[in-house]
């Protein structure tokens, strides 16, 4: 296999990257101290205390507005000192960086969102028992979450063009496909969550639904089910493809989709995954030891092993099929 540098924060870093990674962590903490310099600017407008708990009657837990927000702010500390731990994380390169980084300003975003925004319904009521549903709040809040969360990503420099690529074949250890001179060959196959992963799914669905229906719960907690069937259906089975293009994941809705291009592949062999030991779950995730992949069962996997040291895998039946046919396509390319 061929020997790379393996595409670390410091590998490339300038001042300007310095700087974006800065205020990639800063964000999310800018954002909530704009919220308490708003709820403080409110104060006069605001009942004290205000609504901070919603159930089927309406307002039914208060707290005082500055003390709401500023306890809000541990969760854009947290996901602060995550950025932080993942961007001096050597074992995590740039995509890895990026969903880590983006995942907690979102979750940060949606929390100053969500409190900011059902305070702000609130202004000119004298009775904080009479507060509006905070489901316009959820929805807006929601919204930031994602589009700054990508933001905050983004801000986060790219790897390099032609990083991940690779000259050497994979080593002769290798598993491979016996392919004739100019003979094409395809593999398919089919994966699919399995059982535990979607009765958990399921389940907590369920309880959401129930809570509402029995009245512990606002409706607006019926989100939180038709969000987990939408998991269900990006990440609940996946279609995993080998062929002179690499290696191709797609979602059945066509969307996400992951791909590892035949010129980075240095080897591919199979490995023995249990996703919540090594990856904390199922769907798309990052493991402890910084691989990534498509892990919806426990068992078999294709793990392909990038030009610049990164591993990407993904569970599915015949695993050793795919990994040997990618070894092949990538000698037969590089001979």
């Amino acid at each position: 296999m061929s020997s790379s540098t393996r595409n670390g924060p410091g590998s490339t870093e300038g001042p300007l990257r310095r700087v974006r990674a800065v205020v990639a962590v800063a964000a999310p903490l800018a954002a909530w101290a704009a919220g308490v310099a708003v709820v403080a600017a409110w104060r006069a407008e605001l009942p004290d205390p205000v609504a901070v708990h919603w159930g089927t009657a309406g307002a039914d837990g208060f707290a005082a507005p500055l003390t709401t927000v500023l306890l809000t702010g541990i969760v854009p500390a947290l996901g602060a000192a995550v950025s932080v731990l993942t961007l001096r994380a050597r074992r995590f390169a740039v995509p890895e960086r990026r969903l880590l980084v983006g995942s907690a300003a979102g979750v940060s975003l949606f929390c100053t969102g969500l409190t900011v925004g059902s305070i702000a319904g609130q202004r000119g009521l004298i009775d904080p028992a009479a507060a509006p549903s905070p489901t316009a709040a959820v929805l807006v809040a929601g919204a930031l979450a994602v589009f700054g969360g990508l933001a905050v990503a983004r801000l986060l420099p790219a790897a390099p063009p032609g990083t991940a690529r690779t000259t050497a074949a994979p080593p002769e250890s290798a598993p491979r496909v016996p392919l004739a001179a100019g003979e094409r060959a395809v593999w398919s196959g089919w994966t699919t969550m399995e059982p535990t992963g979607l009765a958990l799914l399921v389940s907590t669905g369920i309880v959401f639904g129930g809570l509402v229906v029995f009245g512990i719960a606002p409706p607006v907690l019926l989100l939180a089910p038709a969000l987990l069937l939408g998991i269900g259906l990006v990440f609940g089975s996946a279609r995993v493809w080998v062929d002179e293009r690499g290696l191709t994941v797609h979602s059945p809705l066509g969307w996400p989709t992951w791909s590892v291009p035949l010129a980075e592949v240095a080897e591919a062999g199979v490995t023995d995954v249990h996703p919540l030991r090594q990856f904390g779950g199922w769907g798309y995730r990052v493991g402890r030891d910084g691989r990534t992949g498509v892990v919806l069962r426990a068992g078999e996997a294709v793990e392909v092993v990038r030009g610049d040291g990164r591993r990407f895998l993904v569970t599915v039946p015949g695993a050793a099929g795919a990994a040997g046919l990618l070894n092949s396509l990538a000698s037969r390319q590089r001979a």
